[in-house]
Parts: structure tokens; C-alpha cells; sequence
């Protein structure tokens, strides 16, 4: 068994009474079970735990464990990082050696060159004391040993205090955008460097046509020619860098806004969930696509490009003087076009957006429920859903498509007209004698040089439109007050089980009739309530109200006389164990869809859950244990009661107080059922109080209240024996 998961438990002893910290040693940190998914225990994973303790992080061992990669064999480097991420530390590496490391920016990470990853601890006089992921112990470097070349990378907690502020004052997004403004200010420079390489080719034409032709001297040629290589090569150079600095901050973004986003989505209240189509969740996600793409894309180039279209502005008046007002009036030409069309692009926008939301809402729900579209025989019907939806899509797409070639078509005239207004105010100007026939043609290139990327981002019009909308969308996401609190550390709350509903009501929407109406019941610890009722009575909405899922509209839910009201939800779902009606699993090993519920868990924890749902022996028996994979449609060719049995064991594992049974027995043969029982009967000697949803009814037996349902109004409700003679013959 201990062989199949791969560790035992913690061993922990005190190492440094000055520091008032326990320090797991080298042997259990290779046993603790907050590294159990990771079949190799790396020089990173063991240097895990010391460095955290190092940074007098107080939190639990749930945290560290939720925080690990749920698919990796062993933690490497970026793996760390971003469990420390997930752990709210930010992080900073600098190359360096291990001597120069100040002290007071210890405890850290190492990473030689060549060598294992360890943790600088303090500087004495007897040396450098470190932590050795590699030998998984601790040593006092000196001499040589202090040499090693390499990177550190150092680690601060996340102030989100100061977060909040900055968001409030400037939106979700641009204060994460506020991390790259270093970035942002070397791509400017760069970028202003390349707009004064780019006159090199205007003015090299204009040096030709008015040094070279005039005077047919082939060694002024050479040397402008000289020049004007030197600066195409300095341009391919910066043109580089600044790539190589947009593919870097596009792929951050993708990173980070992508994670919060989804982490967002993931942690908003079940009423913004629930009821929502997978479609309408999906959207959410896609609005930061459009973002990341734009990011990524040409037109973050183009909106850095147009500021500096004054350089070229400016030139084009020393060269030919009022010509300049060419390319500014069409400045101003482009922008009040773009004002006149906005309302246009967003109606548009938001037109194509709505329809291709719903159109691949119905695709999503289409898949998902394939099989009774077959069994009904409703492909035409679903077909014909979808031409509609397909229709109104296509027109959508129409209406932004031609607004996108009138603003196409509206650039290219401007553009014409810029270059035609150019050559004939700039004859005249070369009649007088102002200007040189080089300086027209110079002119001319610059003129373009300034409305070219006025013009990309007018033609591209209706993409920032979507950005920007995007961008909305995305803050308006992260405004919305989440379940789970970043700067908070679970707490150890212990309860002892008892629950009180008093005169509870709930209506999931305004328009719909009450899932429940005044319910009156109490449970106390070693108790067992059987909720009965038909479909639709309200049984499962007493499971979801206990869960922190709905907040009633009226009454109140105690647990150990505090209203749930006050329990933060995450904490109280971490405190109840929960078996749903339907079996559910993810793509992973068997331990790790077992460790979903308490990721912490030892291996004798997780036997001993498996015991308790009578599974024990038919893991062992499967040629790879608990390290069989399961999920993916592989969960389907499971037998239906080993499926219910796993999920049974997901719910024993946390070993809570309060168990909610969500249809037990469905799947379940009668030696599994009767095992069941038994153990249900054992938790209640133990003091844990269970809700047990069933029509079983062999299951009243371990009753001993019963809570009749009908229509969410409370039918009968009291202890097993007076209430059971009066209940229908379908419960009995």
C-alpha cells in the first residue's frame, strides 16, 4: 500500500528553538503527503516546506497541497514558482553567486549551474547555512562551496491591500498591466529609435536626387550608401529586440490574466454559475482571448508606432514647410471619421458577439447530450436550431464585415488623396524655388511614413472596439466579489455538528416558485436525518443550502449556533463532506481524484477511506493501484457501483463532522450497501451527524429522524418511529 502512493506520515521535530518553527527533517520530508501526487520527490519539492517555514508563511498543509501540480510526476523549477505564486508569493531571480546573496534578503532559492537547488537560511561566522534539496538536509557552506555560480530567485508576499486600492482607482487590468511598465517604457525607447532610423530612407532618397543626380558623383553615392546600410542593420537589430520584448509581455499576459481569469470563474458564487449556460462561461473566457491575441498581434505595434508620428510631422516642415499640413489635417480627418463610425463598430461587435455566443451554446449543449438527441430521434429538429442560429450569426458577421470595408475603403481614399494633396501643394513649393525636387519626394515617403499606421489601426477599427469591450468584460469579471479570499489563510475551525434550520425559505429567481417555504428542523452530532420526498420537494436544496451554494431569502442555518451567514462558504465546504448524486472524476490516478477532497491526506488516510466504502481490496487488486488512471470517458467503463464506492471514499477522506448523502445507494449491490450502512452507523458512535437523501428503504433503518418533503413545504418531520408509520408506500 505505502509502495502504491508513495509516502507515509510527517515526521516533524524542532530544529531552531530561536526561530519558534518545526523543520520537517530529510526522511519525512521524502514521506510528507503534501507531496504525495509526485511520483519523484525533486531537489525543488523538498525545498519546498523549509523555505516556506523560512518565511514564517502561516498557513495549512491543505494550502500547500492545493497549491501542487496536479498532474506532475516531480516539481521542477517553474513548477515551484508557480506554487509559490499559488501560495501568494511574488517572485524575482537575479544571477548571482552564492556569497554575494545579501542576508537580509535570505531565505531564498539557489539554483547553481551545476549543482542541486537549496535554500540560504543565514550568514555566520562558521559559514553560509543552507538547505540541500539534493541531499535533503541541512549543511554550513564555506570556502569554495560558497562560490557557485547561479540564480537566485527571491520571494515577497503579496500586499493585497495595495492591490485593492490600484484596482479600484485604474480597473482589474491595467493594474496588472502595471507590472510591465518597465517593459512598456524600453519598448518606447526602442521604439522612438527606430521612428529616427526610419528617416534614414527618406532622407537618403532626397540626398540622391539632389547630391548624386545633380552632380553625378558616384563616391557621395557610395558613402550615402554606406550610411543609409548602417542604419537598416541598426533598424533589424531593434526591430529584434523590441519582437523578442512584445512575445515576452504576450506570453505573461496569456499567463497571468489567463489564470485569474479562470480562477475567477472557478471561485464566483454557484448563483452566477449555475445557472448560466456553458456557452455563456466559455464567452467569458474567449473575451481574454480577443485580449491576448491583440497583445500578441501587429496592432500592439501600430498603437505604439502613431505616437511618434510627429517625428516625421516635424521633418516634413523643415523639408517643405506648409506641406506639412497634409498629413495633419488628414490626422485630424482620420480621427473624426473614427468618432462617426464608433457607434456603427460597436453595435456590430456586440451583435456578433451575442449571436456567436449563442450558436456555439447550442454546439456545447448538442455534444453534451448527443446520445438523446439519437435516442429521440430529434436530428432534424436540432439541425434546423441550428441553420437558425447559424443565419443570424452569418448576418451579424455580414453587418461587421462590411463595416470593416467601408472603413477599409474610407482609409484607401484618404490615403490616395494624402499622397495627391502631397505632390500637388509640393509642385508649387518646388516652383518657388522652397523646395528641393529630393525634398518632394522625401516628403512624400514621410507622409505615408505617418498615415500608415493610422491607417492599419482605422482599418483594424473594429477590433480594438472588441478589445476594449473585451477589456470591460474582464474587469466587470474580476469586480464581482468572489468566494474566495486571497489574503485569507483557512482557519482550524473545529465543530461539533449541530445544525438548526429555522423557518429556512429559498426562491432561486424571482419568477419561480419556492424551492423551499419555512423549514424547521435540528440534527445533533450522532444523529442521522433521512430527507424524503418526491422530485422537485426540495431535498437537494437543503444539501446545497448546508454547502454554502444559496444564501435563504428567509430564516436562518446554524451550525454550532453561528449562522452560516458568517462562515466563509470555501471554509465551510473544507468542513462538510459531501457525496453527489452523480458520480463525477477527473483525468488523473485514482489517488488523485481521492485526494481532491483532502489533498493533505496520508496514505493510511486514504486506505482507511477506501476500507470504510468497501474498496480497499478491489484497487489492490487492479494491476496499478491507486496509480491507475481514470477519467476522460475512461470513468464510464467503470463498474457503475465501483464509480459509487469511489465516491463514497472522496467523501470519508476528509473525516468531517457533518456528512451530506446525496442518493447513496444508487449502484451499490447489497453487500456494498450493507457495508455502507455499517459504516454510517460507526460515524454516528463517532459523533458525525448525516443527511442522507434516499429512497432506500433499508436505509431508515439507521434513521433516526426522519424529514418528509412535499413541494419544499416540510410534510412531517420527527423521529424515526413516529414519523415512518405515516409515510407512503413508495418510501417504505
Amino acid at each position: 500500500m505505502a509502495e502504491a502512493l508513495g509516502q507515509i506520515e510527517v515526521k516533524q521535530v524542532p530544529v531552531d528553538a530561536s526561530r519558534n518553527i518545526l523543520t520537517p527533517t530529510a526522511d519525512s520530508i521524502k514521506k510528507s503527503p503534501l507531496l504525495a501526487n509526485l511520483r519523484e520527490i525533486s531537489d525543488f519539492a523538498a525545498c519546498l516546506e523549509i523555505l516556506l517555514l523560512a518565511l514564517s508563511w502561516r498557513g495549512q498543509e491543505r494550502n500547500i497541497a492545493e497549491a501542487m501540480p496536479h498532474f506532475a510526476d516531480e516539481l521542477d523549477l517553474t513548477g515551484f514558482r508557480n506554487v509559490m505564486a499559488n501560495l501568494q508569493f511574488s517572485s524575482r531571480p537575479e544571477r548571482m553567486d552564492l556569497h554575494k546573496i545579501d542576508p537580509r534578503l535570505m531565505p531564498c532559492l539557489f539554483v547553481p549551474d551545476d549543482g542541486a537547488a537549496c535554500v540560504p537560511l543565514a550568514r555566520s561566522d562558521f559559514g553560509l547555512r543552507v538547505f540541500d534539496g539534493g541531499e535533503g538536509d541541512y549543511r554550513t557552506l564555506t570556502g569554495k562551496e560558497m562560490a557557485r555560480k547561479g540564480t537566485a530567485y527571491f520571494f515577497k508576499s503579496v500586499d493585497f491591500e495595495e492591490q485593492k486600492i490600484v484596482q479600484h482607482k485604474i480597473g482589474w487590468f491595467w493594474m496588472v498591466m502595471e507590472r510591465f511598465r518597465a517593459l512598456v517604457y524600453q519598448i518606447l525607447g526602442l521604439t522612438l529609435l527606430l521612428n529616427l532610423l526610419a528617416l534614414a530612407t527618406p532622407l537618403f532618397v532626397m540626398a540622391v536626387y539632389d547630391k548624386v543626380v545633380a552632380t553625378g558623383s558616384m563616391s557621395t553615392l557610395a558613402y550615402f550608401g554606406i550610411g543609409v546600410s548602417i542604419a537598416i542593420i541598426c533598424d533589424y537589430v531593434l526591430r529584434r529586440i523590441r519582437t523578442r520584448i512584445f512575445a515576452f509581455v504576450g506570453a505573461r499576459i496569456d499567463n497571468i490574466v489567463g489564470n485569474e481569469v479562470f480562477k475567477r470563474i472557478m471561485f464566483l458564487p454557484p448563483a452566477f454559475t449555475e445557472r448560466a449556460t456553458i456557452g455563456a462561461q466559455v464567452a467569458r473566457i474567449k473575451d481574454f482571448e480577443s485580449v491576448r491575441e491583440f497583445f500578441t498581434g501587429p496592432m500592439a505595434v501600430v498603437l505604439f508606432e502613431i505616437p511618434f508620428s510627429f517625428i516625421f510631422v516635424i521633418v516634413i516642415f523643415i523639408l517643405g514647410g506648409p506641406v506639412a499640413l497634409v498629413p495633419i489635417f488628414m490626422l485630424v480627418f482620420f480621427w473624426l471619421t473614427a468618432l462617426a463610425f464608433g457607434p456603427m463598430v460597436r453595435d456590430a461587435i456586440s451583435a456578433t458577439a451575442r449571436f456567436g455566443s449563442k450558436r456555439q451554446e447550442l454546439v456545447i449543449e448538442t455534444i453534451s447530450n448527443m446520445r438523446a438527441i439519437k435516442y429521440t430521434n430529434a436530428e432534424d429538429t436540432w439541425l434546423a436550431r441550428y441553420r437558425e442560429l447559424s443565419a443570424q450569426s452569418s448576418m451579424a458577421s455580414f453587418r461587421s464585415a462590411q463595416v470593416t470595408s467601408y472603413l477599409q475603403t474610407i482609409s484607401h481614399v484618404l490615403m490616395i488623396t494624402s499622397g495627391v494633396a502631397t505632390i500637388a501643394f509640393g509642385v508649387f513649393r518646388v516652383f518657388e524655388g522652397a523646395m528641393s525636387i529630393g525634398g518632394l519626394v522625401a516628403s512624400m515617403i514621410l507622409v505615408w511614413r505617418v498615415l500608415g499606421p493610422l491607417q492599419s489601426g482605422f482599418v483594424t477599427l473594429t477590433r480594438v472596439e472588441q478589445v476594449r469591450s473585451s477589456i470591460t468584460q474582464i474587469n466587470n469579471l474580476m469586480n464581482i466579489n468572489s468566494e474566495h479570499k486571497d489574503d485569507m489563510v483557512n482557519s482550524n475551525r473545529k465543530i461539533e455538528g449541530f445544525i438548526e434550520f429555522g423557518r429556512v425559505s429559498l426562491r432561486y429567481s424571482p419568477d419561480a416558485d419556492p424551492a423551499l417555504v419555512g423549514v424547521n428542523f435540528d440534527i445533533k452530532p450522532g444523529e442521522v436525518l433521512a430527507v424524503l420526498g418526491g422530485n422537485g420537494s426540495g431535498k437537494s436544496t437543503i444539501l446545497k443550502l448546508l454547502l454554502g451554494m444559496y444564501i435563504p431569502q428567509a430564516g436562518s442555518i446554524r451550525i454550532d449556533q453561528t449562522d452560516i451567514r458568517q462562515l466563509d462558504p470555501v471554509e465551510l465546504r473544507q468542513m462538510i463532506g459531501y457525496v453527489p448524486q452523480a458520480t463525477q472524476f477527473f483525468y488523473g490516478t485514482i489517488a488523485q481524484n481521492l485526494r481532491l477532497a483532502n489533498p493533505a491526506a496520508s496514505d493510511e488516510e486514504v486506505a482507511d477511506a477506501c476500507r470504510k466504502a468497501n474498496l480497499l481490496d478491489d484497487i489492490e487488486a487492479l494491476p496499478k493501484g491507486f496509480w491507475t488512471r481514470i477519467g476522460e470517458g475512461t470513468g464510464g467503463q467503470l463498474p457503475s457501483s465501483f464509480q459509487q464506492r469511489l465516491n463514497l471514499a472522496r467523501c470519508f477522506i476528509k473525516k468531517p463532522k457533518i456528512m451530506l448523502f446525496d442518493e447513496p445507494g444508487n449502484g451499490l449491490d447489497f453487500e456494498d450497501d450493507q457495508a455502507f450502512m455499517k459504516t454510517v452507523s460507526k460515524m454516528k458512535e463517532e459523533g458525525v451527524c448525516s443527511f442522507m437523501v434516499t429512497h432506500r428503504p433499508s436505509h431508515l433503518k439507521i434513521a433516526d429522524k426522519i424529514l418528509w418533503l412535499e413541494n419544499g413545504h416540510m410534510k412531517m418531520y420527527g423521529p424515526t418511529d413516529d414519523v415512518k408509520p405515516h409515510l407512503p408506500k413508495e418510501f417504505l
